[in-house]
């Protein structure tokens, strides 16, 4: 019976390292454990075991784990142990040990791959463990040895170098197939004849015999240039072979590539490829252009690393990913600031590409620089000129404009400190500094130097505004006189030596500068150069471009706000004034009354007298209504000859009417003087009271229209609203009725105002424009019927209907006139339907109407009221079709708007266009000229609507204006007659 695989333990001290592990396997218990005895009473080393009984048990705990030495019986139940070596495949050392003597076994056992052979009656302690050791170091010796010999032979194999190995006779001990190769061999004996009759070859064989240095020589063979190397070995020498016909290609190419380089524009820096990491390649060659861009000369940086015009600015992410793609050897396209041999610095556009040997080991990075400094500062000036538009388009404060337009122009002029001084009265004040302004600078005109009074002795700055033109002093301390008192002495103490100051003239002629630029020089003794002169006066119309758009700016907030002929107040500030009363009055306890008034007469008079005559006369009756009412009290003009009124009180209503009902007629009762005439009006006041009769205002202008009706009816000037005499609301209930069924009927159409391009006066495009043609009633205005759909919510069918015509009939056109637009509008309410874009899309898809020939229209109510306008105009923008603001200036918006929101084009409001008179004060065309500017420098097409006069339209032609529309060239026409101007 087999008997089971024992273990025994080690018989060192459990505090000592673990030792040699030894796997016994033999089939007598005894001797194992004689082994062991023997093994343990070892000098200087200790030993852990394990013993098999039988061949299959060692096997299997050799495959567990590869003992340090293995102790094999010959003799085994289950095999011998030669067969047991041939199982083991030499996995570890091996001792073989048999009871008796046999050459012939000890022979076998070493050739099967043990490493020594003992007799077991001869074993003794003195040497058991010392033969272990030695026969684990045999083994590591021989694995060792085989390892090497299998590396040498693959490598000299695998190695694009020939080697051959010489006796002193010049025969061939060895060679390697790439010997073979390169020498086109077929006998591998002798070296072929062509090569030992070689001079270079004979002379260098002899003078390696004597042990003298041989360089290496190069031959041809054939098409091939070889590179022979004789060395000196112990028993003969060594021949090795290299191919360097593509080096000496390469030399060659280089020579001809060094004499461009040397010849080159930009500059080139060749560099060692390694290392790339810190502290970098070194340079080994520079052409003249590298010593002209850097004024280093090629004795001051070969040997040292191009990092060195790296310096405190240049920007790290840009170097680490220089060093990241040359670490992966990759080329390298990056612009990058460097600093010269001076410490100045200068702005390079460098690429790098790795060059490589024959054997495609990169050797070396070929770096070309190009001088792109001017061109950086050519972008840094256009990056801030747009900062400055942008800036001015969303109407940021005016410091911060003009320390963007300082440091624009530090970056043009860098050796100048740059300040803005701004205009109020006869006080120049400092607004802003670039960022070259000296600490010490920014103090001084901090507590006090920064305010200037024009006049005599005040100094540059205040000249150039007073005289409209550039100042220059050269040197502030050889001429102290043309400064302020103590400039010259500040100056000079910081080292500013010069002052130029230019002016900022207004485009208008005869209004007063905006202030100055005042650049003070590090250097003396010196005016601007031409250049530098340039770039200062265009600094300043920068400047004062955007200061003419802030002004103008204000004042279409002005307009917005107020009527532009009586000044009062207009509809959009009247609400403002009436919600925030509305919010107050619970808590202090007042009463407000809302009215609307109507002048009785007034057509009449504007028919007979003409429409001057009737602007007149309501700017009179503006007055009266100022004079008439208390401060505390708001009047407003909602258009036409309706003004609103907001009386607060907190007496009876009664006794309020009636105080009411007094100042009307004293407003009244004197006449007015029109042309020369005197005119009688009177109004019609109908009054709406909190809260009897509402507590929004939708709900109180409603009432107060009622009543005004009712007053109007009665011929009573004044009449507070009754609910139930409300014969108003029925005849809206009609109309409203009436407009449900004007699709069903048919009643809508579509007139098209044709839209002209500025300048040659050639048909582009036109604006749909609805009408209703009503059963009864006729032409309905679209003034009239237009809100009652917006308020009914009827705007979004019809507003469907409409896209869909215009579509229609827009694919019918561009048959003839490819190029044709179309406008049409989209309402507030429409943007608040979901489907709105699906609305879009599905008309321009069933009609076939080409996306680029539609422009939507909105207006600034949908940009300030609708939550996802932005979001709605960028899908439609998805589209494909146009979008332009329409009636841009009548809201609340500015032209921020115009840089948030993805529009294509905008349309100046008419109510702008009827101030452009050859006798206005300008102020009209001072708005429309910034808005035109600002609109153009932000790519947007300008379409300018409401031209009715020749002076209008050529007007905005002289402004570079894109688009006109307006009666002067065609009233909206019906489909036919639009028809007969297409070719």
């Amino acid at each position: 019976m087999t008997s089971p695989a024992r273990v025994a333990l080690p018989l060192e001290s459990p505090l000592e390292p673990a030792g040699l592990s030894i796997l016994i396997v033999d089939d007598t218990p005894e001797d194992a454990e004689h082994y062991i005895r023997l093994l343990g009473q070892a000098p200087g080393v200790s030993f852990t075991f394990r013993h098999a009984e039988l061949g299959e048990d060692g096997l299997r705990l050799l495959q567990e784990q590869v003992p340090d030495c293995l102790l094999l019986d010959y003799h085994l139940p289950d095999m011998t142990g030669l067969e047991f070596l041939r199982e083991m495949r030499g996995r570890c050392p091996v001792i073989l040990l048999t009871g008796m003597g046999d050459e012939a076994i000890a022979v076998a056992a070493l050739q099967a791959g043990a490493q020594d052979y003992l007799v077991k009656s001869q074993i003794v302690a003195q040497t058991f463990g010392r033969a272990v050791q030695r026969a684990q170091e045999k083994f590591l010796l021989e694995r060792a040895l085989d390892l090497a010999h299998t590396r040498m032979s693959a490598l000299l194999s695998s190695v694009r170098e020939g080697m051959v190995a010489l006796s002193p006779d010049l025969t061939v001990l060895y060679h390697n197939p790439a010997a073979r190769v390169l020498l086109h061999w077929e006998n591998g004996e002798r070296l072929p004849a062509w090569v030992t009759d070689l001079p270079v070859f004979r002379s260098g064989v002899q003078d390696v015999m004597r042990d003298e240095p041989v360089p290496p020589a190069e031959v041809r063979c054939g098409d091939t240039w070889l590179e022979l190397q004789l060395q000196r070995q112990t028993e003969g020498l060594t021949l090795t072979l290299r191919d360097v016909t593509q080096r000496r290609l390469e030399v060659e190419r280089l020579r001809l590539l060094e004499s461009v380089a040397v010849t080159a524009r930009e500059a080139v820096v060749i560099a060692e490829a390694n290392p790339t990491l810190d502290p970098g390649p070194k340079v080994v060659y520079v052409n003249r252009a590298f010593t002209r861009m850097t004024g280093y000369a090629p004795e001051d940086i070969v040997g040292l690393t191009p990092r060195i015009l790296q310096g405190p600015l240049s920007d790290r992410r840009t170097l680490d990913r220089v060093r990241d793609r040359l670490a992966r050897w990759q080329t390298v396209d990056e612009t990058l600031l460097n600093y010269d041999k001076s410490g100045r610095p200068f702005w390079v556009h460098l690429s790098i590409t790795p060059v490589a040997d024959e054997t495609g080991w990169y050797t070396h990075w070929v770096s070309v620089q190009r001088d792109v400094t001017e061109e950086r500062r050519q972008q840094e000036r256009e990056r801030l000129r747009r900062e400055v538009l942008e800036m001015a388009a969303e109407f940021r404060p005016v410091p911060d404009i003009l320390d963007a337009v300082c440091r624009k122009l530090e970056i043009s002029l860098p050796e100048v400190v740059t300040t803005a001084w701004l205009r109020s009265g006869e006080t120049l004040t400092l607004a802003a500094s670039g960022n070259a302004a000296p600490s010490d600078l920014r103090e001084a005109l901090r507590r006090g130097a920064g305010v200037v009074v024009i006049g005599e002795g005040q100094g540059a700055t205040a000249r150039a505004v007073q005289e409209r033109t550039l100042v220059v002093v050269e040197d502030v301390q050889a001429t102290p006189g043309e400064l302020r008192s103590g400039a010259a002495g500040l100056l000079g103490e910081l080292g500013l030596h010069g002052v130029w100051s230019v002016p900022i003239l207004s485009a208008q002629p005869g209004r007063e500068p905006f202030g100055a630029l005042t650049v003070f020089t590090w250097q003396s003794r010196r005016p601007p150069t031409p250049e530098e002169l340039t770039v200062l006066q265009d600094a300043a119309s920068l400047a004062a471009l955007i200061l003419e758009s802030m002004t103008a700016h204000q004042e279409v907030q002005r307009q917005a706000l107020y009527d532009s002929l009586t000044g009062l107040p207009n509809r959009s500030l009247f609400l403002e004034h009436l919600q925030r009363q509305l919010n107050e009055t619970p808590r202090h306890r007042q009463r407000v009354a809302v009215g609307l008034m109507d002048l009785n007469r007034f057509k009449t008079i504007n028919d007979t007298l003409g429409h001057s005559a009737g602007d007149a006369l309501l700017v009179q009756v503006a007055e009266r209504l100022r004079a008439t009412f208390r401060p505390s009290d708001i009047v407003a003009r909602m258009g036409g000859d309706e003004f609103t009124l907001m009386l607060p009180f907190t007496s009876d209503v009664e006794r309020f009417r009636q105080g009411i009902e007094a100042r009307l007629r004293e407003c009244f009762t004197a006449p007015f003087v029109v042309q020369g005439q005197q005119v009688f009006v009177t109004g019609s006041l109908g009054l709406a009271i909190t809260p009897d009769h509402g507590h929004d205002r939708e709900q109180l202008l409603s009432a107060a229209d009622v009543a005004m009706y009712a007053a109007k009816r009665t011929n009573q000037g004044l009449q507070v609203y009754d609910p139930s005499g409300d014969a108003h609301d029925a005849s809206q209930v009609t109309l409203e009725s009436d407009l449900y069924r004007a699709l069903e009927r048919g009643e809508l159409e579509l007139h098209y105002q044709p839209i002209y391009r500025a300048g040659r006066r050639e048909l582009v495009g036109a604006e749909a424009l609805i009408r209703w043609n009503h059963a009864r009633c006729g032409m309905i205005s679209p003034a009239k019927f237009i809100p009652l759909a917006e308020s009914t919510g009827l705007i979004v069918p019809i507003g469907r209907w409409v896209l869909r015509e215009a579509c229609r009939q827009l694919v019918r056109w561009r048959e003839r006139a490819p190029h044709l637009t179309l406008s049409v509008n989209l309402s507030a309410r429409q943007f608040w339907q979901p489907e709105l874009v699906r609305t879009v899309q599905d008309a321009m898809r069933d009609m076939g109407a080409p996306p680029e020939g539609l422009v939507l229209e909105i207006t600034e109510s949908v940009l300030m009221d609708v939550p996802d306008a932005q979001q709605t105009l960028t899908r439609l923008k998805g589209l494909g079709v146009r979008l332009s603001l329409d009636d841009f200036g009548t809201g609340y918006s500015s032209l921020s708007y115009l840089h948030r929101f993805p529009l294509d084009a905008l349309k100046i409001d008419r109510s702008f266009v009827i101030g452009v008179r050859p006798e206005s004060d300008g102020t009209a065309e001072t708005i429309i000229r910034s808005v035109m500017v600002m609109a153009h420098s932000l790519n947007l097409s300008v379409t300018t609507e409401g031209i009715e006069t020749e002076h209008q339209a050529r007007f905005i032609e002289d402004l570079n204006g894109d688009l006109l529309q307006g009666f002067l060239l065609s009233r909206p026409l019906p489909v036919a007659a639009f028809g007969a101007l297409l070719p």
